[in-house]
């Protein structure tokens, strides 16, 4: 008896251990939750099960049993206790009130960056409309200082246009005047006088008045004067005909009377008639003599006869 025991001990404990059905079952079993029977119990059952081990029947039977055993270990694993409640761990309330109090204080900022950006746009508008307020005022001064511009330019137009008509009124009386030997108030101008002048001569001393730009009325005068000055003075003496220096051939002059107007003034007027007196002539020859000087200063020479 005892040589059999320690036979199937020995064959427990070959260094195969189980063979490898019954080590299949020992894990299945030991993972469903099975209790595990000990070291011994299993030696003994492995040797009386070595031959049924080779079986289908063993092996559908221990199969089943692992089913079953798995099976209520599943049940085991869910069945839920109502008698004690699931209650948070301090660490994880300190973790919650710390995320909470995070997650208010990322609120709160930003809710102060929401104001701030608020503040900054209300700001950045009231510029914007102060500017475009601004802007709109200094364009419409602009306009209306163009448009004072443009009156200003138009009337100062219209009053050059003003003045170059008076100017150009003034210079045609001026020159009506002149033409017709009137003063400013409408009487003619100057001393009617009749002298005695050829009539070449005549001709030759106005085309020289109007290369002067002078009129007749205004050229004679200055003859006279110019005369009355020169024998006041003592630079001229006797009639303009003697101190007319004639050409070898030239002729005496043919006069013609005629009548004319003169500027000049009474007290000139006076000397001049005495001038006419002293030479033994009229006062009209003298006056013709003064303008055939002219005009023998301008080319004229008088024709033989």
């Amino acid at each position: 008896m005892r040589r059999s025991r320690s036979r199937r001990t020995r064959h427990v404990e070959r260094p195969g251990g189980l063979a490898p059905s019954a080590r299949s079952a020992v894990v299945d079993t030991a993972a469903a939750g099975v209790p595990i029977a000990p070291r011994g119990a299993l030696a003994r059952a492995s040797g009386r099960g070595q031959e049924r081990a080779q079986t289908g029947e063993f092996r559908e039977r221990n199969s089943r049993q692992q089913r079953v055993s798995a099976r209520a270990a599943a049940e085991r694993s869910l069945a839920v206790s109502w008698d004690q409640r699931w209650r948070p761990s301090p660490e994880m309330k300190a973790r919650h009130r710390e995320g909470e109090r995070l997650r208010r204080e990322r609120l709160d900022r930003d809710v102060l960056e929401a104001k701030e950006e608020l503040a900054e746009a209300e700001e950045r508008l009231a510029n914007e409309q102060a500017k475009v307020a601004e802007l709109n005022d200094l364009v419409e001064r602009r306009s209306a200082l163009l448009l004072q511009v443009d009156a200003l330019q138009r009337e100062r137009v219209a009053a050059e246009l003003e003045v170059r008509a008076v100017e150009r009124r003034l210079a045609f009386r001026q020159r009506r005047v002149e033409r017709l030997g009137t003063h400013q108030d409408g009487q003619r101008r100057g001393r009617a006088v009749r002298i005695d002048v050829d009539d070449v001569a005549w001709a030759v001393a106005k085309r020289e008045a109007v290369c002067r730009r002078r009129w007749m009325v205004v050229w004679l005068g200055e003859l006279i004067r110019f005369e009355v000055e020169g024998l006041a003075d003592g630079t001229l003496s006797g009639s303009p005909a003697s101190r007319r220096r004639r050409s070898p051939g030239e002729g005496e002059s043919t006069p013609r009377r005629r009548f004319v107007r003169i500027d000049i003034d009474d007290d000139r007027w006076i000397s001049l008639r005495s001038a006419a007196l002293d030479s033994g002539v009229t006062v009209g020859r003298y006056v013709g003599e003064l303008v055939e000087g002219a005009a023998h200063a301008a080319g004229w020479r008088a024709a033989a006869v």
